[in-house]
């Protein structure tokens, strides 16, 4: 799987299919929060890095609140991840349906 490499870093303009925006950690030389790569990702790039980390709950709520658009009670796919953090089966079967 090659996720990372095609991942834009954020001081890079901002891509025309960009879905997400992972930030830079807040001061230099931390890890990234959970795990997750900062930069931004096109839709089959989220879908890979929630696939990625479908066994750490923390990594997918962290993933859901990078997600939520301002109106997180009619994002469905938001409640979902955060529905269902905790079960990596259930992300499993959230990233089949959305990669079909």
């Amino acid at each position: 799987m090659v996720l990372f490499d095609a991942v834009v870093p954020r001081k890079n303009k901002v891509p025309k299919d960009a879905v997400l925006l992972i930030p830079e950690p807040a001061q230099a030389g931390m890890q990234p929060t959970h795990g997750v790569k900062p930069g931004y990702y096109n839709s089959k790039q989220m879908l890979q890095l929630l696939d990625l980390h479908k066994d750490d709950a923390d990594a997918i709520h962290f993933v859901a609140d990078m997600l939520e658009t301002g109106d997180a009670e009619n994002d469905g796919f938001v409640e979902l991840l955060r529905q269902n953090h905790h079960n990596p089966a259930a992300i499993a079967r959230i990233i089949n349906i959305c990669s079909t």
